[in-house]
């Protein structure tokens, strides 16, 4: 029998309110940027520094704990329930681990203790990929692992340009919204969200890494355009808007603050919100997005979750899993070798 690791890899999340948490999170976060973008050490400290205390202080104030980690662990175990009952486990046996990039245990750890399975498959949970995200799960591969090695591995990602996942997000977005009659659909808004990203560094120039944001409106002008021509779809209007930071340079436009401003001077009825760049919860989801649609001044708001440990994703997952360690199987069988013992 083959065996197979499956490595869910999220961003990863501070789990408690303390200092040193957010503080080693975010040092983490800043080691992975630096590897594209010019930060110097002692700026990574400062920043770093700034943000244990900043997170401490707000997330204590309203009693919050990021649940991200938690529900990647989720994830991970309703993926590996789901191989355990596909039709394919008699030929592989999938052990299923989750792993973060900024908060233990990291990703690099748990490849490189699952090294001597016949395959290791990496999901990276966004469904954008990037050079922050994704990219530095492929750099890592790339410089620790050799040809035959990484002929054995399989990175899962460009969620964003398959039909049967655009199908998956819109089953969960209507869902979660009610459905009625287009009578006055004109005041009834849906908004997209996605996580920003850099549209020019501080000079001005194109930012100097890859930044995902061409899949990023490719996908969401697929996402958005399914979901007006859907005949179970009752929002007159559906907006595409971004998370954005405030360091770097120029930012993705429009922001999810302007976006429910111009809502808000329009009157809208009614606005949802599904924060589409994410699949599970977490700081930017629960208290940048949500937390702004709730003090945007509408009257009317919904939040549509993130797709989580849900059923269906976690079927897609397990369908692309199992497809991707049969290819691996495949290739190896016309090699007449296979991987590790």
């Amino acid at each position: 029998m083959t065996t197979v690791a499956v490595i869910v890899v999220a961003h990863g999340e501070a789990e408690t309110s303390g200092f040193f948490d957010n503080f080693f999170m975010t040092r983490h976060t800043l080691a992975h940027a630096s590897e594209v973008m010019a930060i110097s050490k002692p700026l990574q400290l400062f920043i770093s520094v700034l943000s244990g205390l900043k997170n401490r202080s707000r997330f204590r104030k309203v009693n919050y704990a990021s649940p991200q980690n938690e529900l990647t662990r989720k994830q991970a175990a309703a993926l590996g329930n789901k191989l355990e009952q596909h039709q394919e486990k008699r030929v592989f046996a999938f052990e299923v681990l989750p792993a973060f990039s900024a908060t233990p245990p990291f990703f690099e750890e748990i490849v490189g203790g699952t090294r001597h399975y016949d395959i290791q498959i990496m999901l990276y949970m966004a469904p954008v990929e990037n050079s922050l995200n994704c990219g530095s799960v492929c750099s890592y591969l790339k410089e620790n692992y050799a040809g035959h090695d990484l002929a054995a591995i399989r990175v899962i990602s460009s969620f964003w340009r398959d039909r049967r996942f655009l199908d998956v997000y819109l089953d969960h977005i209507f869902q979660h919204v009610e459905s009625g009659s287009r009578g006055d659909a004109g005041r009834r808004s849906l908004i997209l969200v996605f996580h920003g990203t850099l549209v020019a560094d501080a000079g001005g120039n194109d930012p100097s890494f890859h930044t995902g944001l061409e899949e990023t409106v490719t996908f969401a002008g697929a996402l958005r355009k399914t979901i007006m021509n859907d005949r179970r779809n009752s929002f007159g209007q559906v907006h595409v808007s971004f998370l954005n930071h405030d360091v770097g340079g120029e930012w993705t436009a429009p922001s999810l603050e302007q976006t429910l401003n111009g809502l808000k001077k329009e009157n809208a009825e009614h606005v949802a919100l599904f924060t589409a760049g994410y699949f599970s919860e977490g700081n930017e989801t629960l208290l940048k997005a949500k937390g702004a649609l709730l003090q945007s001044g509408i009257a009317s708001v919904s939040y549509i979750p993130c797709i989580n440990d849900s059923d269906a994703f976690i079927g897609y997952l397990s369908d692309r899993v199992v497809a991707a360690a049969k290819q691996v199987n495949r290739l190896n069988s016309e090699k007449g070798g296979s991987h590790g013992g």
